[in-house]
């Protein structure tokens, strides 16, 4: 099994990013009741554009290299690549953070003071197993010393995380695998290709 992380140079003529939830519902006349089986997981489509045969080299050997359902495909959310608020710079967590956690507590350092994150912004903390991709749900400022919270109760820690690890802001990565192992795309007059592309769900397994 091999992680092949999305070429920035390939372009997507669009893109779906979502999330799918292990819900199991009770129903009785006295009520109905849902409970979270396991943790939310990521789900993204995507499709390159109309292309020559002699462009689309790229993107067919990127499907092919998957391997089905055997290889991860690390790929960021192509709509926000960076955060919408202005806090960047080098960010780790602040504070130890229990697995379940529905806040998370980052630090950029004094030279962050009053920066924000927006409704929306994506980061990256993790890496294998521990890989995740967490989203605010509600607008944050950072305090004087560069520390934030940020609410992520749609998105709750996997894993436990310690003080000082390192958040990515910048392109951050989920590790997915295809829903369904089968490649073809569709040759038009003129050579045109089109009619292939990628349906995947979060899987951070090894």
């Amino acid at each position: 099994m091999s992680v092949i992380t999305f070429p920035s140079t390939l372009s997507a003529a669009r893109m779906s990013w979502g999330q799918i939830r292990r819900d199991v519902a009770f129903n009785s006349p006295f009520g109905s009741q849902a409970v979270n089986v396991t943790g939310p997981q990521w789900t993204a489509s995507l499709a390159p554009p109309l292309m020559k045969d002699s462009s689309a080299g790229q993107w067919q050997a990127l499907m092919l290299q998957l391997l089905g359902k055997i290889n991860q495909l690390e790929i960021w959310n192509l709509a926000r690549p960076a955060p919408l608020g202005t806090m960047r710079g080098t960010l780790t967590v602040k504070g130890a953070h229990a697995q379940g956690a529905t806040s998370l507590i980052m630090s950029g350092g004094a030279g962050q003071a009053s920066t924000t994150i927006k409704q929306g912004d994506y980061f990256g903390l993790g890496s294998s197993t521990t890989q995740q991709v967490v989203m605010a749900l509600a607008d944050a400022t950072a305090d004087g010393a560069g520390d934030i919270t940020i609410n992520i109760t749609g998105t709750p820690l996997r894993n436990a995380f310690s003080n000082g690890a390192a958040v990515s802001w910048d392109k951050p990565k989920a590790l997915f695998r295809v829903v369904n192992a089968k490649t073809s795309w569709d040759y038009a007059p003129g050579l045109v290709v089109s009619g292939f592309a990628l349906d995947l769900i979060e899987d951070w397994r090894t």
